[in-house]
């Protein structure tokens, strides 16, 4: 009898799967709710040669996450410091924006730092390129990643709420309902602020204001050295 494995790719038909498809198939069925089985089941083998790959589901979001990272590092044209660092918060913010339940697992140790290290590398590459010292460049890749994992679980929390019928306005306005019109009363003054999605989900604003800052910082730095 033919095992299962056999049986899914056809009797005869030779196993043609490379480390390489297996991670882009589990990165285009998306890594927040991937199961061993739905990837095997999508690649036609058996979960057992899954394991040929990768030692465990962890490792396989590791490495598949780690593909994509390399894969949208921005290109390294000579732009300004202040243009490489939107361009890596855009490819963050595009990365996690498209599974923000990766943040969910981040949170309870599902996998770890190992799936951003060639991202941080390049970037820390990237500024000291540019004439930053490694602190100052770590100090920058940090600021821009809470600006933006921020934002990203704003736009997760956005998403969800519009598969409910629903968005930030309804929420508010439901949730006021609950208080006396007496009560929260700044709130309610500043309530379209409050509801304003678009602005509540955008990393650029607060990340120019961040960059603004770094620039008036260096320049400070320089100055001594200039008088």
């Amino acid at each position: 009898m033919a095992d299962s494995e056999t049986t899914s790719r056809g009797v005869g038909r030779p196993r043609r799967l490379t480390l390489d498809q297996l991670l882009d198939t589990a990165l285009d069925m998306g890594l927040a709710e991937l199961s061993m089985k739905d990837l095997a089941s999508r690649l036609e083998v058996g979960i057992a040669t899954l394991y040929r790959y990768v030692d465990n589901r962890e490792a396989l979001i590791r490495l598949a996450a780690g593909r994509r990272a390399r894969r949208a590092v921005p290109v390294d044209s000579g732009q300004s410091w202040q243009d490489i660092t939107c361009q890596y918060a855009e490819t963050l913010f595009s990365s996690v924006g498209r599974d923000a339940a990766l943040v969910i697992e981040f949170i309870e140790a599902r996998w770890g730092i190992a799936v951003e290290l060639e991202f941080v590398d390049t970037f820390l590459g990237a500024l000291t390129a540019r004439g930053f010292s490694g602190h100052e460049a770590m100090h920058l890749y940090r600021a821009m990643t809470k600006i933006v994992l921020g934002a990203a679980v704003a736009a997760g929390h956005f998403s969800a709420l519009a598969v409910r019928g629903t968005d930030q306005s309804r929420e508010l306005a439901s949730a006021l309902a609950g208080w006396d019109a007496s009560e929260l009363p700044h709130l309610r003054a500043n309530a379209e602020d409050y509801a304003d999605e678009v602005a509540a989900d955008d990393w650029r604003e607060p990340l120019q204001a961040v960059l603004r800052d770094t620039e008036v910082a260096r320049e400070q730095r320089r100055l001594p050295q200039d008088s």
